[in-house]
């Protein structure tokens, strides 16, 4: 499985402000100067690859979609703003006439790309819609509804099919084996977990843990996310925000790598990241996260752990 990361914003897109880029600009340029006046010889190439990682790559505003190709099959979970350059992508393989979408619940910011999904206009193209969610067809009809965007969903030159997935009954896409998961969420969201063979993949954005009934929450979880190879997470919140804003929803960084160590994860990704954090406070929160798995991992748990930046990749 190779999986991609074409959107990592929760709740809405959040491009990068003016002030934010002049600040990292200048961050870059300092930086390279000492560099350079360090060794002349240096050429620009050298200098950018020696520069720190935050000021070299940005997080990314694009909303929910994780991409993930297994031989020739390619799937995709959630449609949030970051499925439009995940259609770009798509729509460039010739040979490709299926494309299989996971809905992990209908959130705006984990459908709002779809009206831009350029495989959508293509005739001999066919999208397989799974969800939880009976009526998900309805659902993207409204949201082409005339009022809200210039096609509508029926318009739409390719062809769709929709399946109801259900809890407890696994299905097939190519001989990957896909289970679901409801999470803890306002109106309900699904988490999916890919296997194939001895891995396992696991996508659980927009779940709330936290509370005096935390360890009750993560050990009903268990069979569900245990040993899983790569599990990507909500981690939207800071803890005072989680105290903040309980029942909305999300996690703390520090908690998803609380659950993660119980449940034995291989690699952690941190996600679904707060619309209202600068790319300096995402950071900061990881930062938090790197510190306490640290502190609270006196047997060395196996865990890598990950900050979700659009266009990251993994491979497992």
């Amino acid at each position: 499985m190779h999986i991609k990361l074409w959107g990592v914003r929760g709740s809405l897109p959040t491009p990068m402000s003016s002030s934010e880029y002049e600040t990292i600009l200048s961050r870059a340029l300092t930086e390279a100067r000492r560099l350079y006046q360090e060794d002349p010889s240096r050429t620009a190439d050298q200098i950018f690859e020696a520069i720190p990682d935050p000021m070299k790559h940005v997080i990314g505003g694009e909303t929910t979609c994780i991409g993930v190709n297994y031989r020739n099959t390619a799937i995709l979970i959630d449609l949030g703003t970051g499925s439009r350059k995940a259609g770009e992508a798509l729509a460039k393989r010739q040979d490709l006439k299926d494309i299989h979408i996971l809905i992990t619940h209908t959130h705006w910011d984990h459908i709002q790309g779809f009206p831009f999904f350029a495989p959508a206009m293509n005739p001999n193209m066919t999208l397989h819609f799974y969800s939880c969610v009976p009526d998900l067809h309805n659902r993207l009809i409204r949201q082409q509804h005339p009022d809200h965007h210039n096609i509508r969903f029926e318009e739409l030159p390719c062809k769709t099919r929709f399946t109801t997935v259900k809890e407890g009954e696994p299905f097939q896409v190519d001989d990957l084996k896909i289970s679901a998961q409801p999470l803890i969420h306002p109106g309900g969201s699904t988490s999916y977990r890919m296997d194939k063979g001895n891995q396992k993949f696991v996508f659980a954005t927009d779940t709330e843990f936290y509370g005096p009934e935390l360890s009750m929450l993560v050990r009903k979880y268990d069979e569900f996310f245990h040993k899983s190879d790569l599990l990507i997470i909500d981690a939207q919140y800071s803890l005072p925000e989680a105290e903040m804003k309980r029942g909305w929803g999300h996690t703390a960084m520090t908690i998803a790598v609380d659950c993660a160590m119980h449940w034995d994860i291989g690699r952690l990704g941190l996600t679904h990241h707060e619309p209202s954090h600068s790319d300096d406070t995402v950071r900061e929160l990881f930062a938090r996260a790197k510190e306490y798995l640290e502190a609270n991992n006196p047997h060395q748990h196996r865990m890598e752990l990950y900050l979700a930046r659009e266009g990251d990749e993994y491979l497992l």
